[in-house]
Order: structure tokens, then sequence, then C-alpha cells
């Protein structure tokens, strides 16, 4: 049985963590309303982009749009947490990440998690900076970069990316997207009418692929970054919940504590009254 002074040391001790899981609760769940100010990216601006890809002509796509061998490595983009506190949501990002990627294929990561998990195992990865909570556009644009070029000198095979997707507050999905090579659709027919395109099909291709890659790579960390907040929030909820069960137990044991004491106490006073009586 515990000691009762050790039971009274960690009730305190519960409820003062507590206090403070809480806080920290309410902290992430602050974070979790402010970033969805940030506007959710249209899906309306994502339709016409694919329809400006579609307009491109099937014969010059094939020309100019660049076809590396698959016997190349390709590249796995990581966009893993910032932050701790969430959970297994890191872990299911990096499991996705290791089930995806080849032995030969490079990994390169954004976020402090993923950082911190590849270098304790010591994996060979390229870092960038993450653009954070506020979408930093110029961060974005160094690794939308870093990638064109390595798929338009033909260094990679394919480009995809691992990113934990947000559904709900309760809901985050690890996902894996090819980002490259882009696959246009069987049923899309050139339609008949003359198209001129400046400066060449190839420079006009490689502006659409920035322009759509930075629209896709804004959605991605705005989705990681909401999966994030809420992976935090429903992770310190659980542990707002399993200290409530713990020091529920410890009050029984406390309280039946004090009842024994009682019990005992009484049984020795009746005792006492009896042996007085007696003499």
């Amino acid at each position: 049985m515990i000691p009762i002074g050790r039971l009274k040391q960690n009730m305190l001790f519960n409820k003062n963590l507590g206090d403070l899981i809480e806080v920290m609760k309410m902290a992430a769940t602050l974070q979790f309303n402010q970033f969805r100010v940030h506007e959710e990216p249209a899906e309306n601006f994502y339709t016409l982009l694919n329809e400006a890809y579609n307009a491109f002509p099937s014969d010059a796509l094939k020309k100019s749009f660049p076809k590396p061998s698959k016997n190349l490595p390709g590249i796995m983009v990581l966009i893993s947490p910032d932050g701790g506190f969430l959970g297994e949501l890191n872990t299911l990002l990096i499991n996705r990440l290791l089930d995806s990627k080849r032995p030969e294929d490079e990994v390169v990561v954004l976020g402090q998690q993923g950082i911190n998990y590849l270098s304790e195992f010591k994996a060979n990865f390229t870092s960038f900076e993450s653009p954070g909570e506020k979408l930093d556009p110029q961060k974005i644009g160094l690794l939308r970069d870093y990638l064109v070029k390595r798929f338009f000198n033909q260094e990679v095979s394919h480009i995809n990316v691992v990113y934990s997707r947000f559904v709900n507050i309760s809901v985050q999905q690890p996902e894996m997207e090819v980002l490259l090579p882009l696959e246009r659709k069987p049923e899309v027919e050139d339609k008949k009418k003359e198209i001129v395109i400046e400066p060449n099909i190839r420079l006009a291709m490689e502006g659409w692929i920035k322009l759509w890659l930075d629209f896709r790579f804004y959605y991605i960390f705005w989705s990681s970054k909401l999966a994030e907040f809420a992976a935090r929030i429903m992770h310190l909820e659980g542990s707002v919940q399993e200290l409530t069960r713990i020091n529920q137990n410890l009050r029984m044991e406390y309280f039946k504590y004090l009842h024994g004491l009682s019990d005992k106490s009484i049984r020795e006073l009746s005792s006492a009254r009896v042996l007085r009586k007696d003499n």
C-alpha cells in the first residue's frame, strides 16, 4: 500500500501537471483558431491551373517536358511538424515516408520533428527551413526552385511529398502525393485551335510548374500546420483525461486509507472503554 504521505504528494503533483497541460491545450487551441484565419487555398484557381496545363498541345509537351529515366533516384519530400506533443502523428509520417521510399531515393525534410528523427538514426537527407505559421512564400519558393531545377535537369525520376492532411479536429491523415512528373489525363484531347506560346514551350511549362507547385505547397503546408495544431490539441486532451483517471484512483486510495485509520481508531477506543469497564 502506498504511504499516505506519498499519496498526497502524487495527488498534488498530478494536479499541478494537469493545470499545466490545460494551459498548453488552451494555447494550442488559440494557435489553431488563429491559424485558421489564413485563407484556404482556392479550389477554383487549382481548376484553372489544370485547364491551362491541358491547353498545351500534346505533341509540344512530349517534345519539351522532361522525361527522366525511371532508373534515376527520386526525391521524397517530408513535411513534418515543427513542435512536439503530437501523439503518434510524426511516427505515422515517418513510416509513410519509409514505406514509399526506394533505397536510391533522396530525402528532403522540412519541420524540426522530422529533422530530429532522421538525424537520430543518422539518415542522409537535405533540409529546408519550414515556412512556419506565416506560410512564408520565400521559403516555399526556395524549396520549389530546388525541386524544379533538379527535375528539369533530369537528375531525378520523380518528386513525391509526404505530409499530414487535415480532415477535422480529431482526424489527421498521412498522405503521399506525386508532384512530378505530371500526368496528362488520357481523356483530354487537343482542341482544334491555334495557340501561340512565347517565348517557347519549355519556358512556359517551367513557369506553369513553378506556379502550380506554389499553389500545391501552399495547400500542403496549410493543411500540415492545421493537422499539427489539431493533433496537439487531441494529444493534450488525452493526457488531461488520463491524469483525471489517475487522480480519481489516487483519491480513492487516499480516502480508503483515511477510512481505515478512522476504523482502527474507533476499534482501539472501543477496546479501551471495554477494558476500563472490566477493571
